[in-house]
């Protein structure tokens, strides 16, 4: 059964995922709301769509909606939560899934108590390079790399805030890092568990204009005595792009570039290269998911609860990075 889902927010973003989903057609009908009407009628044109709105509470009062994909600036997350839950509509918000804990925790509330699916479009959860790593930490595949020691990122590249919003450290909740290097964050906290502390500090500013932070390096204590180190930067001047994840075992390690095709797997007894199909940025997945947790009437992989604790450690490392000093969780999330 097809869900006919309202593409809320026709951006730039938008426009990246929708290249990648549009021809999903034999699994979703796709409506476009903007309150640029034009906008709506161009993505709706050019994608393929059911129908377009001017509003976003015209798209979400309209019967034939049943569900909403939010490309929306994060300082209206909530108020996008409370009006697609005051129409029943399910949600599937863009990450962060807001800008403080008090704010996820009333988004998440405002879903269950209307009695519709939340899902945070959490991409990273849905690569092939994080799913295969993840069961060969889990199982072992191929042979195991022993206990988790250190899960070891480095993010550079030269990437100024796209669009005029992200320049404001209120609307945005912070800097580059609660935007891009949260989906880091879930790999860690996908991979390692919930962190019980950090350290964090920012390296030397670059993108002056904005408010927020451009870079921030992380040190985290994961369950188990593991460790995890995390460097990120968009204000790293490059021929290329660096991003790369290593896990490292009591007996072998995994390596991997989240968007890649290939997974690097050495252990004491076998070193081999995986290739994996290729995901795009997993929206493909990541939908499919959404459209399924509905009509299956289950939870997400990606639950609200989920990406509070992506942003819980993100709050951390803030506070870790402002007053030079070891942060615990348990100050975000107490138990």
């Amino acid at each position: 059964m097809k869900l006919p889902l309202c593409i809320v927010g026709c951006g730039r973003y938008a426009d990246v995922v929708l290249n990648e989903i549009h021809e999903m057609t034999d699994e979703f009908d796709f409506y476009f709301a903007s309150r640029d009407l034009q906008k709506a009628r161009e993505y709706c044109e050019r994608f393929g769509g059911t129908d377009y709105f001017g509003s976003y509470e015209e798209a979400l009062s309209d019967s034939r909606v049943q569900a909403a994909y939010f490309f929306t600036p994060h300082h209206v997350h909530l108020e996008n939560t409370r009006l697609a839950a005051h129409y029943g509509k399910h949600i599937l918000m863009e990450k962060p899934i807001a800008r403080t804990i008090e704010e996820s925790q009333e988004l998440v509330h405002t879903a269950r108590d209307a009695g519709v699916q939340l899902m945070v479009a959490e991409n990273y959860r849905f690569l092939h390079t994080a799913r295969r790593a993840k069961s060969m930490i889990e199982t072992g595949t191929l042979g195991s790399i022993g206990d988790l020691r250190l899960i070891d990122i480095k993010v550079e590249a030269f990437r100024p805030p796209p669009t005029p919003w992200r320049l404001s450290a209120a609307l945005t909740g912070g800097g580059s890092f609660i935007d891009a290097g949260i989906h880091y964050i879930d790999l860690i906290v996908n991979f390692g568990g919930m962190p019980t502390q950090v350290y964090a500090s920012n390296p030397t500013k670059v993108h002056r204009h904005t408010e927020g932070e451009d870079g921030l390096v992380m040190l985290a204590d994961l369950p188990n005595d593991a460790v995890a180190l995390f460097n990120f930067s968009r204000a790293t001047s490059r021929n290329e792009d660096q991003d790369y994840v290593g896990i490292t075992g009591s007996k072998g390690y995994i390596e991997f570039k989240p968007y890649g095709r290939e997974i690097t797997f050495e252990n004491n007894l076998v070193r081999r290269n995986i290739r994996l199909p290729e995901a795009h940025r997993g929206a493909r997945e990541m939908v499919r998911e959404f459209r399924g947790c509905i009509q299956q009437e289950r939870p997400p992989l990606m639950t609200g609860a989920e990406a509070i604790k992506d942003l819980a450690v993100v709050l951390a490392a803030y506070r870790s990075a402002a007053e030079r000093r070891q942060v615990t969780l348990s100050e975000f999330l107490p138990d």
